[in-house]
């Protein structure tokens, strides 16, 4: 009988743990964060942000047009970019964007899975 018993607790240990672990995992958000500073490193706000795939070497239109994404900088010169539906759990890769500031390319950001990316955009 009291083999019976500690089987029976080792067994519901067991599952515990197993729900448990399982469960567990939780999608981060992927974000890029562009700044946008004039030569005195002072904030810029009302600067359109444009993030944009300019090779023209990805396979799928589709994942090029969801890459593209504009936003305005708020009053501390930043802009914020959600890539979530992008990437899907388990997937691995990044993408290196050109950053352009009010049409004009002014750098790169390197965006990765389930991390906030962030750079800084001088503009003269």
């Amino acid at each position: 009988m009291k083999g019976l018993i500690k089987f029976g607790f080792v067994l519901v240990v067991f599952l515990g743990m197993a729900t448990v672990f399982s469960s567990c995992y939780k999608k981060k958000d992927t974000i890029a964060v562009v700044t946008v500073v004039d030569a005195d490193n002072n904030p810029i706000a009302g600067a359109e942000v444009k993030l944009f795939w300019a090779n023209d070497t990805l396979p799928e239109e589709s994942v090029r047009e969801n890459l593209e994404q504009t936003a305005t900088s708020d009053g501390s010169g930043k802009a914020s970019f959600n890539y979530n539906e992008l990437y899907k759990s388990g997937q691995g890769g990044v993408f290196v964007l050109d950053v352009y500031v009010n049409g004009v390319v002014e750098g790169i950001i390197k965006i990765e899975q389930e991390v906030k990316s962030e750079a800084t955009i001088v503009v003269d």
